[in-house]
């Protein structure tokens, strides 16, 4: 009886910090300290069990000890710490019972993230007759979370609302979750989330065609339907074209793209990182300090423009990519590992089209973000993978 309470609480408190995740960054961190203290008091632990725990261990094993042997790991704690919440996370996540509850918990705390930020948005248009959701500084200040993030935190929990809704019996309930997905669509339209918007749209697609099990005929129907709604929704939002930096001919939008796209200069940088005569092929650098270090000395000169250049050296930009950040910070070896936690999901994942989805959704994040250098970032992966590894594990048990 006592087993089952503590269970129960333990699943409790893990969806709060799944609410809270939209809202705060510090209430997470102090629920992850009370998770750990109820998992103390659980009566069956899962620890290092599962292959995935196994492979994430070792991965992250093997950062913190080259950090460690060459008297780097106090100068980078700041951001070898993630690598531990994740660790820490992977283990908790796959301790939950009711993974309901969980699902529950961070669908209702984006929701009312994404709300706040509607009304955000709202006033400011009553104000201002526009949506500064093109290249502008008013983003930051309307949006509660960076906007990628919060696109992707959007496209995580539609897709979560698709797993919960077969275990939801009640009709009402049903309704209600099916309108938070579409707010929360709608939401990711405004603000226009390039890369989570087109995952979405895909995932759509595939599902929509998957549901109704349409004809060739039917098929190219629905396709050319598709294809009507979505010109309409880019002639109505005109911040989705100046998103993707679209102009009157490729030539002129290829001008654009590598003049407003940050990628194409670090992306260059890192590059000329990897000839770098200090950089190990195998280990990487021995101080990931240095990453930053060389990157900064890229853009001052590999940018003409002043203003531009400033920005980059001011802003600090990272890698935009964390394959290549893993590469720099571990070499051929970190990278290896790294791949290989990601080929053991897709193996586990194969079966199971959301989770695939899921999988394949983190990792063209990861092409274009750092999800390892924020908080955010290594409490969604931290927590999402583990939890659809527990789904499938789970089905794959009956």
């Amino acid at each position: 009886m006592i087993a089952k309470r503590i269970d129960h609480i333990f699943d409790i408190v893990f969806s709060i910090l799944l609410f809270s995740l939209s809202l705060s960054m510090a209430i997470p961190n102090i629920l992850l300290f009370v998770l750990f203290l109820v998992f103390l008091f659980k009566k069956d632990k899962i620890i290092i069990t599962t292959w995935y725990l196994k492979f994430v261990f070792l991965f992250v094993f093997y950062i913190l000890i080259k950090a460690l042997f060459f008297n780097a790991l106090v100068d980078n704690f700041g951001i070898y710490k993630y690598l531990g919440i994740v660790l820490a996370l992977s283990v908790l996540m796959y301790n939950i019972k009711n993974i309901s509850i969980v699902i529950k918990g961070y669908v209702f705390g984006l929701f009312v993230g994404v709300i706040v930020s509607l009304l955000k948005v709202f006033n400011f248009y009553f104000e201002f007759k526009t949506l500064p959701f093109g290249n502008t500084a008013e983003v930051h200040e309307l949006l509660l979370i960076h906007r990628p993030y919060f696109g992707f935190m959007c496209l995580l929990s539609i897709i979560l609302i698709d797993v919960l809704l077969p275990k939801i019996k009640l009709k009402n309930e049903k309704i209600v979750f099916i309108v938070i997905a579409f707010i929360i669509a709608f939401f990711m339209y405004v603000i226009v989330a390039r890369l989570s918007l087109f995952l979405l749209i895909i995932y759509l697609i595939i599902r929509f065609i998957n549901y109704f099990k349409f004809s060739l005929t039917r098929s190219i129907v629905g396709f050319f339907a598709i294809f009507v709604l979505l010109s309409g929704a880019f002639t109505l939002n005109k911040n989705l074209k100046n998103r993707l930096h679209i102009e009157n001919s490729y030539s002129e939008t290829l001008k654009v793209v590598k003049n407003q796209e940050p990628r194409f200069v670090i992306w260059t940088c890192f590059f000329d990182q990897v000839k770098n005569s200090n950089f190990n092929m195998y280990f990487g650098y021995n101080n990931r300090n240095s990453t930053q270090e060389e990157l900064n000395n890229c853009y001052k000169v590999s940018i003409d423009n002043v203003s531009k250049r400033d920005y980059f050296i001011e802003t600090q930009f990272n890698t935009h990519n964390q394959f290549f950040d893993v590469f720099l910070d571990g070499g051929i070896i970190g990278l290896s590992l790294f791949l290989l936690l990601l080929m053991s999901l897709a193996y586990t994942f194969n079966e199971s089209f959301n989770a695939i989805f899921i999988l394949l959704s983190f990792i063209l994040f990861f092409t274009f973000e750092n999800l390892f250098h924020r908080q955010l970032g290594v409490f969604l992966f931290g927590i999402i993978i583990p939890l659809f590894h527990k789904i499938v594990l789970k089905k794959n048990e009956k």
